[in-house]
């Protein structure tokens, strides 16, 4: 069991009382309304979420699962990871900093987080960034430009990364091609547009962790989530795929690469060599997706 401060101070856009020492129920129900735009394996969105007017718990939920592949429950905690920043960020943004308690009791395996709360002042920081980008967010698997050379993004992802316990390594054209038998989407691809053929030109990082336990994939989670609603604000398009076939081949082609971005980004070996994702990331060619269905917040969140 573990406890640690998530979320910094950040803007709070709601009138909190002074004498208030938890969020409300409304407040609870409005930041998770934000926050269930969270990306999962396959949209199953495997979580629940429970209010007891003191903490904030949340639930692994393995029926939305079902027929998935998850024998060691590494994909269902990684998806709840993703839901775990996405609630501290959207709580942050309505005035809340969250202290997290990691797999708070031993008795229940699907118990993944508790989190108290105080009150925070305002600040325009990085998290209130990412608390306006939730909404914006798509998965975008559809062709993307690439960053380019001098692009500084792929730092400040990989300094994201790093700040949450992961590393995050780009590949080159090579380690692309080695790892695209792994993933379930295509990493890139070619598609008829109604001008020509446009060729996808997406960069692609591997994000690795030092360990390979429930811990490590919920931290690499919430690694996630922070690289991508980060990348969002910096108007970069993101695709995570966190369903891989060959992890070890993942692995591998994350050590092998060197990537041509001034150096920023390493070669994945500084955080151990367990692949947990693979992002696609790059510039957007065609207009913003719609949303993609999520769960009412109704269904999520239960009080007491």
């Amino acid at each position: 069991m573990s406890t640690r401060r998530i979320a910094p101070p950040v803007l709070g856009v709601q009138p909190i009382k002074a004498d208030a020492q938890v969020p409300s129920f409304d407040l609870v129900r409005e930041a998770l309304s934000r926050a269930r735009r969270a990306p999962s394996v396959w949209n199953r969105q495997p979580w629940q979420w429970r209010f007891d007017g003191a903490e904030l718990h949340l639930f692994a939920d393995p029926e939305r699962l079902a027929g998935v592949s998850d024998p060691d429950g590494r994909l269902m905690l990684l998806s709840c990871g993703m839901a775990l920043h996405h609630g501290i960020v959207a709580l942050a943004g309505l005035g809340w900093t969250a202290h997290v308690t990691e797999f708070p009791t031993d008795e229940n395996a699907l118990h993944i987080a508790s989190l108290r709360f105080t009150r925070t002042g305002a600040d325009g920081g990085a998290i209130l960034a990412m608390f306006l980008a939730m909404d914006s967010r798509r998965t975008e698997t559809r062709p993307l430009a690439s960053l380019g050379p001098l692009s500084p993004v792929p730092h400040q992802l990989a300094q994201c990364a790093r700040a949450h316990g992961a590393s995050l390594a780009l590949l080159d054209d090579d380690g692309i091609d080695a790892i695209t038998g792994a993933a379930r989407l295509p990493l890139r691809s070619e598609r008829m547009s109604a001008w020509r053929v446009e060729r996808d030109r997406a960069d692609v990082g591997v994000l690795l962790t030092e360990s390979d336990d429930p811990q490590a994939w919920l931290h690499a989670g919430i690694a996630l989530s922070a690289i991508i609603l980060l990348a969002t604000s910096l108007n970069v398009a993101t695709c995570p795929i966190i369903d891989i076939d060959d992890r070890p081949g993942v692995r591998d082609a994350a050590r092998r690469s060197r990537n041509g971005h001034n150096g920023s980004v390493g070669n994945g070996t500084e955080s151990g060599g367990y692949a947990q994702a693979v992002l696609r990331l790059g510039h957007q060619r065609y207009p913003v997706l719609p949303r993609s269905h999520r769960r009412d917040v109704r269904e999520v969140l239960r009080n007491r």
